[in-house]
């Protein structure tokens, strides 16, 4: 430790201070106490410029009037002071643009007073441009009165250019205080919009949950309806009335192969009738329609009539065939002409109808079945409305995810407005 620090002590190390934090809550009032506290410092000077640039102005009239009652210097001749004169009307007019045209706002507000400004200097200008070459005349006529007229210009423009230093440093300053309310809205409608996006997603993964439990209810219910006493019932119903169906075509099949070994001989009976060569009745046609097409639906009485014109044309070798073929024929003919060869299995089929007709009585009075297909429909709808749930929640969620962008985009738009206002280590605390 030095001597002088013995003495005096150690020096106090210098406060760090850490970065100026805004709570966003309170942001929009902190900065409207800052702007008003910038205005506040920056209006009274405004103003004094205005009362400098007032008195610049009644120079500018006080010369004109000076102007318009001067004399032509003594020397000049007449045709000179013509020109002069219309010249020195020319100035007069043109100072009456400058002294209508620049009117000091009401109000000290620096966003007026650069209107103000840039306002006053195209002013200004149009008039040093109006007034070029009349100034030639007015500087050889009337020497004493271009100099001042030059001076009051000079100082008006010089008071504005001073204006203009005042506020030129303050006004990005001053545009960002009066950009921050809109940022700031724009912030809070981004997080408004992303908490209704959230609120919308969270419905979505209620209605999910309340859809999948309704499923799985569903489900359950299906497994019990399948497990219960009645849906065995049913499917043993079923079962019988599939046996006793495969049994009828069995039958059918039997009264077909019954007809089988003639095939050939029907054939030629019908294209015979066709070609009007052996014409048959028109019963016994229908009777070769049905062994074709549904021979169990032919009667014996009707066929008994069929087989007798067959068996003729069988012994009088009228269809062609050969010679086994009629023997082998004629014995099938003989089996059919039997009574019983078709009752038996118009009776068995008859039987096995009945059985099914009354088995289906008893399947119709059990809704085991109706039950299962109104579950079943319900089912698909849990499953068409989960679909939809997904599908809009992801959208919402795509939603959300660009919402976040815009509101990251805002708050870093804020952010670069605070700093220019507060410096770099100006922070927002959200």
């Amino acid at each position: 430790m030095s001597f002088i620090e013995k003495i005096f002590g150690k020096k106090r190390k210098e406060v760090e201070t850490g970065p100026v934090r805004f709570e966003f809550n309170k942001l929009s009032e902190m900065v409207k106490q800052e702007y008003e506290k910038e205005l506040g410092t920056l209006r009274p000077v405004i103003g004094k410029k205005y009362k400098e640039i007032g008195i610049s102005i009644k120079e500018i009239k006080d010369v004109k009037k000076s102007l318009l009652e001067a004399e032509a210097i003594a020397n000049a001749n007449k045709r000179a002071e013509k020109l002069g004169d219309s010249n020195r009307d020319n100035i007069a007019h043109n100072l009456d643009l400058i002294i209508e045209k620049i009117r000091i706002p009401s109000n000290n507000e620096p966003g007026n007073a650069f209107a103000f400004y840039e306002d006053s200097k195209s002013v200004l200008k149009n008039v040093l441009d109006n007034t070029r070459r009349s100034q030639m005349y007015i500087k050889a006529l009337y020497p004493r009165e271009f100099e001042r007229i030059n001076l009051a210009m000079a100082n008006l423009e010089a008071r504005l250019d001073e204006l203009f230093a005042l506020i030129r440093n303050k006004k990005n300053k001053i545009d960002a205080f009066e950009k921050i309310p809109e940022h700031v809205e724009n912030v809070r409608e981004n997080e408004r919009h992303m908490e209704q996006s959230r609120k919308k997603i969270l419905d979505f993964e209620s209605r999910y949950e309340s859809a999948k439990k309704e499923l799985a209810n569903t489900d359950a219910s299906i497994e019990k309806l399948e497990e219960s006493s009645e849906f065995e019932e049913t499917k043993a119903l079923e079962n019988e009335i599939r046996e006793l169906k495969n049994k009828i075509a069995s039958v059918d099949s039997e009264v077909k192969r019954l007809f089988t070994p003639m095939s050939k001989a029907l054939s030629r009976m019908e294209k015979q009738d066709k070609n009007e060569m052996y014409v048959l009745s028109p019963e016994n046609r229908e009777v070769l329609r049905k062994i074709k097409d549904n021979p169990i639906s032919i009667q014996v009485e009707e066929l008994e009539s069929f087989l007798n014109v067959l068996e003729e044309r069988i012994e009088n070798r009228d269809l062609g065939l050969k010679e086994q073929m009629y023997e082998k024929i004629l014995k099938q003919i003989e089996k059919l002409k039997d009574p019983a060869t078709m009752s038996d299995l118009h009776t068995q089929r008859e039987q096995y109808l009945a059985e099914i007709e009354e088995l289906t009585e008893k399947l119709n009075l059990l809704h085991v079945y109706k039950n299962r297909e109104d579950l079943e429909k319900q089912i698909a709808k849990c499953n068409d409305s989960i679909g939809v749930i997904i599908s809009d929640m992801e959208a919402e969620q795509r939603h959300l995810e660009d919402l976040e962008g815009q509101l990251e985009d805002s708050r870093y738009v804020l952010n670069s407005e605070i700093k220019d206002i507060f410096g770099n280590d100006a922070q927002i605390v959200y």
